[in-house]
């Protein structure tokens, strides 16, 4: 009688692809609520830069507007005065820069840094 050696997967590396599958899960349950703030914050400047008679609006009133739709929406994790910052372009446009960073502790004293950077260009159409 001949021996066969079977095959296919092990009960160690089920595990070793559960603990993976995990790990990656996990990771994206903790990273997951930044980038919907993010997401808001897009929003947010996309119906500033879009309302009607922004293109004429000052600095000082476009940051009071941004700040307005943020108090609406509960985005109250970022300083409007300190990450909001105006560009122009080539052409004369003035472009809404929104940059923040935000900390998200993943386990014990690891943390991810995430940087973003949202541009909107004030067109109030």
């Amino acid at each position: 009688m001949a021996w066969r050696r079977e095959r296919g997967a092990s009960l160690w590396s089920a595990l070793a692809c559960v603990i993976m599958v995990g790990f990656w899960v996990f990771l994206a349950f903790k990273i997951w609520p930044p980038y919907m703030n993010n997401w808001q914050i897009e929003k947010a400047l996309a119906s500033v830069a879009q309302r009607p008679g922004a293109e004429a609006m000052g600095r000082s009133e476009l940051r009071q507007a941004v700040r307005r739709v943020f108090s609406v929406g509960y985005i109250g994790h970022v300083a409007v005065r300190k990450d909001l910052h105006f560009e122009r372009t080539a052409q004369g446009a003035r472009v809404m820069v929104f940059s923040y960073h935000t900390r998200v502790p993943l386990l014990y004293n690891i943390t991810a840094d995430i940087h973003f950077v949202d541009r909107r260009v004030v067109t109030g159409a």
